[in-house]
């Protein structure tokens, strides 16, 4: 019965749950997996470290988080990729065995904060560019994405909770590679909500991150067990397990595809509290497709990186609604005064405002007919130009 109605569930294309923790997708085309053994340059390095960048993007205050949310969040990826989070004593003795320690550890080398103009921005796209991974689109810029994981903690609209990259995908370019956590499925204190108060969306997003699939696979599960992770030790199964997001957990043995499901690991989909363990078929996957795909997060450094900004010192005017049908909005920086002046096509001016203060700044539509304008906002010595186009 469960097999026909997520059938048609998926052929109306209706969401099965009103909040679900990831919306990562598989790439279709590009390279799919990596060889299931770590290489030997791998092997001989032994502990992998990743340096990991947070860009907090904020739209309410409340998604501004603290720091001790964000170490929170630290603390539970190296408990879980190392095997020491408490819920492996709750493991069946059936899967005791295939219980991997990950040698990967993470770093914090920098956090930066950004107020944007957006809700919602983590799944805002502008001309095909992703919002958030881009500072002149509200979001902001990826910290050398060869040598460090870039993870945009930022709202989105869909109701997921995450997001991951898959390394190798032609889709994705490089100054987007990384994950997107909502703010209330982030680390464990502050505004972490239950049931994904644990940290563990962003130990899932990284798994993807990492070139781990799903355990059914390909699409939002495999009812008709048709699919597979391209694990070994991984039992093959057909659902996600989304759906225990209440008190109760998946209770084993739970079958599916002729055997028990792994359904405590870290790539299914219940509640935080029910996963707590990858396997070594899946260090193997990810330990090679570091050294695949990956290769510079091995060269890189755990030193804090200084960014030198300071977000109202630096962050730039951004011009909203453009085109527009009518008016448009500016934001401006918080703590600035501005001069502003509006010009048309022709070099004429149209608009002038010499005490504009910082926050959104409205356009009248008034001022404008079809065609294009030249903004100019003066702070001190410095001068940005905005291009405006109006089509009605």
């Amino acid at each position: 019965m469960k097999s026909w109605l997520f059938l048609l569930l998926m052929a109306l294309n209706l969401p099965l749950f009103g909040q679900y923790r990831c919306a990562s997708r598989q790439p279709s085309t590009g390279p799919d997996s990596a060889p299931a053994r770590p290489l030997t340059a791998i092997e001989a390095r032994g502990m992998i470290t990743i340096p990991i960048v947070i860009h907090i993007l904020w739209f309410t205050p409340s998604e501004n988080l603290t720091d001790a949310q964000i170490q929170s969040q630290i603390d539970v990826l190296n408990e879980d990729f190392r095997a020491l989070n408490n819920g492996l004593s709750t493991i069946p003795p059936v899967f005791a065995s295939d219980i991997a320690d990950m040698e990967i550890e993470f770093c914090l080398v920098a956090v930066t904060r950004t107020r944007t103009p957006f809700p919602n921005v983590a799944n805002l796209y502008s001309d095909g560019q992703r919002r958030a991974c881009h500072t002149l689109l509200g979001g902001h810029d990826a910290l050398d994405p060869e040598h460090y994981l870039n993870a945009w903690v930022c709202s989105r609209s869909d109701n997921a909770c995450g997001e991951g990259t898959f390394p190798g995908d032609p889709g994705v370019p490089a100054d987007e590679q990384g994950i997107f956590i909502r703010p209330d499925c982030f680390g464990t204190t502050g505004t972490a909500a239950a049931p994904f108060n644990l940290g563990r969306t962003a130990t899932h997003e990284i798994g993807h991150y990492l070139n781990l699939k799903h355990l059914w696979g390909e699409g939002l599960e495999d009812p008709l067990c048709q699919s597979d992770d391209m694990v070994d030790d991984t039992p093959e199964q057909a659902y996600s397990y989304s759906e225990f997001t209440g008190e109760d957990c998946p209770a084993h043995p739970s079958f599916s595809c002729g055997s028990a499901d792994l359904f405590m690991n870290f790539m299914n989909l219940p509640a935080d509290r029910c996963m707590s363990m990858f396997t070594n078929g899946q260090r193997a996957r990810a330990h090679a497709a570091i050294q695949t795909f990956r290769p510079g997060l091995l060269e890189a450094s755990c030193l804090p990186v200084g960014l030198n900004e300071n977000e109202e010192e630096t962050e730039e005017p951004l011009l909203l609604q453009n085109p527009s049908s009518a008016g448009a909005r500016l934001l401006l920086p918080q703590k600035d005064r501005f001069e502003i002046a509006i010009f048309d096509a022709s070099g004429r001016l149209v608009f002038n405002d010499l005490k504009a203060s910082g926050g959104f700044y409205a356009l009248d539509p008034g001022l404008f007919i079809n065609g294009i304008y030249y903004i100019k906002i003066r702070n001190g010595r410095k001068i940005h130009v905005k291009k405006l186009i109006i089509a009605r």
